[in-house]
């Protein structure tokens, strides 16, 4: 069971990742820009589009003020920390 449950997490991750890239992609914003704008290195939002690695948060809702997203549109979350 436990085994399920981290691999839903992983999924849920992959997903939420998938959807931020895109909305990045549609907002003409390259990957560069928008880390600049979070004050993070690139390399941190690549794992965060390629599901590897799950924003806080307080990074959640800044992508989304930066991609013009609503919230309420994103896939289920993962667990997240603040």
């Amino acid at each position: 069971m436990l085994g399920d449950m981290k691999t839903s997490r992983a999924e849920r991750a992959e997903v939420l990742g998938a959807a931020l890239k895109a909305a990045r992609q549609q907002a003409g914003l390259g990957m560069e820009e928008v880390a600049e704008r979070l004050e993070m290195p690139v390399e941190v939002l690549a794992r965060v589009e390629r599901g590897v690695m799950v924003p806080t948060i307080s990074t959640l809702t800044r992508l989304c003020v930066i991609l013009k997203l609503d919230p309420d549109t994103l896939p289920d979350l993962p667990e997240m920390s603040d």
